[in-house]
Order: C-alpha cells, then sequence, then structure tokens
C-alpha cells in the first residue's frame, strides 16, 4: 500500500511539473507572438518613415545591417544631436528603402527565428532575402535593438 501511494504521489509531481512546463511554454509562446507583431508594426512604420517609430528603437544598442549604431549614437553629447540621428536614420531608413523599391507588403512569414531570455530575433521574407529584427526590453518597454538582412 505505501509503495502504491508513493507511486502515485510521484505521477502527481512529475503531472505537476510536466504541466507547469506547459504553462511556461503557452506563455512564451504567447508573449513570442507579441514580439512579431511588434516587430512587423514597428517595421512597417520604419519603412513608410513615420517618425512615431523613434520611440520604439533601442537607440543605444541598435545594430543595424552589421554596424554597431547604438555606440556612434552613445557617443553624441546632446539631447537634440541624439534627435537629429533618431530622425535622419528613420527618414535614411524609408528613403533608401523606397529608392529600392521595397515596400512592406512584400515581407510575409512573420515568425519567430530564435528566442531566448534575453531577446527574440523575428525575421520575414521577401523575393530579395530576409529581414530580420530583435526585440528586447529594457525599463519594461518593448524597443528593437537589431535590423538585419539575409539575401
Amino acid at each position: 500500500m505505501k509503495q502504491l501511494l508513493l507511486a502515485a504521489g510521484l505521477s502527481l509531481s512529475v503531472l505537476m511539473l510536466t504541466q507547469c512546463d506547459r504553462t511556461d511554454q503557452k506563455f512564451t509562446e504567447i508573449e513570442s507572438k507579441g514580439d512579431v507583431t511588434f516587430a512587423k508594426a514597428t517595421f512597417e512604420d520604419l519603412a513608410r518613415g513615420e517618425t512615431s517609430v523613434i520611440d520604439k528603437i533601442d537607440w543605444p544598442m541598435l545594430e543595424a545591417m552589421g554596424e554597431n549604431l547604438g555606440s556612434k549614437y552613445s557617443q553624441f553629447p546632446s539631447e537634440t544631436q541624439k534627435r537629429e540621428f533618431e530622425t535622419a536614420f528613420v527618414t535614411q531608413f524609408a528613403s533608401e528603402f523606397q529608392r529600392a523599391g521595397g515596400s512592406p507588403s512584400q515581407f510575409t512569414n512573420w515568425r519567430v527565428s530564435y528566442h531566448d531570455d534575453l531577446k527574440t530575433e523575428v525575421a520575414a521574407d521577401s523575393g530579395g532575402g530576409t529581414v530580420t529584427i530583435i526585440v528586447t526590453e529594457r525599463d519594461g518597454k518593448e524597443r528593437i535593438s537589431g535590423l538585419g538582412f539575409i539575401r
């Protein structure tokens, strides 16, 4: 009888642990889907040159197309210079993107390509390649800290 109770208790413990793992996994999946939505909307705003996107980018940490723009940004001594950099980046990104014939609607198959406790990498495909967007959280707010393109 003792063995039966011990086995039943062990089975219940394993079941509870399994359910906790599933709950954590579902939470991570939901959280990641939110990152995909955030990344897609932010990329679309950036591609259209909407300045409202400025507050969705983690400027001191930004890496774009393999270049550490965050370090350059952090060297600006004044908030005015930083704001000018932010505005110029958004304007130039949109201009170059559109000049190259790009459109946000060309990107499909938005998905999480990597996720850990620190970041989520979101990817989307177009005829010319794959865009990758790194979503991180700082100060309780989601932000884009990386943009890349793979041909």
